[in-house]
């Protein structure tokens, strides 16, 4: 049966003890990203976005056009130094979400390249926080369970800094940076916090190892079959609730640099398609799943993020689920997304 961290209903108030003026966000065209905008959107706060190129693909998909043409944009190479720092700069803002990078498939076919943007893009962040001389207050960046390793490698619940063994490029590359980010404080002051989310769900998830649960709802609104690529234990994290979570963390995170696990809704692939089933009748028996799990435990213990935000931000997840059928229903409508 799925169950999660705590049950706490969504709250969008959270986590604004402190004010952040302006936030910069790399991939911000992304879908988390994208579902951050829309969050600073509707509570009014500025930001800038920085991309490699303009892509309103899943932008498109949570803001009218009217609001997608408002948007403050900076584009350039994550992975080249001088542009980053010149974009951090230019935008004026006092706090980092920090979310471009490449997800296990293209690191697993070219590691080089994904060191490059995921390691080295990291680096180039930080080092814009640095020499901004106090200005970026924090740093929140995209860190990912794929950190962990297999349940094997473990006894009993994963705390924080539980050492780790990943099975993958993209979870050392991870690994790398959460470190690098321990120096920056240490030798810095540059203060920052890491989220591992692990299966993130919701409208613009369409990518990546972990997006089967995304494109299966994508499928159920669509009144199609679809077979999700693995089954077995997972963390399930809704996109509205994981933006609220690096929003919140980008103003809390003032001092240390800490890396932070992600629980979500905590169960197995087979628990989440019953979810499914329960919500949409229709649709049982049309979504299935196969092959083995992830290669990372899913028994994963979130006391610092509650530690850190006091509420986490966690939808139900029929609630979630639900909404998210209805958002595809309503872009196949519109026509902004085919079935």
């Amino acid at each position: 049966m799925l169950h999660s961290a705590a049950n706490v209903d969504h709250d969008p108030a959270f986590g604004r003890c402190r004010i952040v003026d302006k936030f910069f966000i790399t991939g911000g065209q992304g879908c988390i990203g994208a579902w951050i905008v829309r969050r600073l959107l509707d509570e009014g706060t500025p930001f800038t976005i920085f991309d490699l190129a303009p892509n309103d693909q899943i932008l498109q998909q949570l803001l009218s056009a009217d609001e997608s043409a408002s948007l403050q944009r900076i584009f350039g190479d994550v992975s080249v130094t001088q542009t980053v720092e010149q974009a951090v700069q230019e935008s004026g803002a006092t706090a980092i979400i920090h979310l471009a990078g490449l997800q296990i498939p293209t690191c697993r076919a070219n590691p080089v390249l994904g060191a490059t943007v995921n390691v080295l893009g990291t680096l180039n962040v930080f080092e814009a926080a640095r020499k901004s001389e106090g200005r970026i207050r924090s740093v929140a960046y995209a860190s990912s369970a794929a950190v962990i390793g297999p349940p094997e490698d473990y006894d009993g619940p994963i705390v924080d800094d539980t050492p780790h063994r990943p099975r993958t490029h993209y979870g050392y590359f991870k690994l790398t940076n959460e470190g690098n980010a321990r120096i920056f404080w240490q030798d810095h002051g540059v203060a920052s916090a890491g989220l591992r989310p692990y299966a993130v769900y919701g409208i613009g998830r369409e990518l990546g190892l972990s997006s089967g649960p995304s494109l299966a709802l994508r499928a159920t609104a669509a009144g199609q079959d679809y077979t999700i690529s693995f089954s077995g234990p997972c963390g399930f994290t809704y996109t509205r609730d994981i933006a609220d979570q690096f929003i919140g963390c980008a103003r809390k995170a003032t001092a240390g640099a800490s890396a932070l696990n992600v629980v979500g809704h905590c169960g197995t692939v087979e628990d989440f398609i019953s979810v499914i089933e329960e919500v949409a009748p229709d649709a049982r028996g049309s979504i299935r799943c196969e092959g083995g799990p992830l290669p990372v435990a899913a028994v994963i213990d979130e006391t610092g993020l509650r530690e850190l935000l006091g509420t986490v931000p966690l939808t139900p997840l029929a609630d979630s689920i639900r909404d998210t059928i209805d958002r595809y229903k309503d872009l196949f409508d519109r026509g902004v997304l085919q079935p």
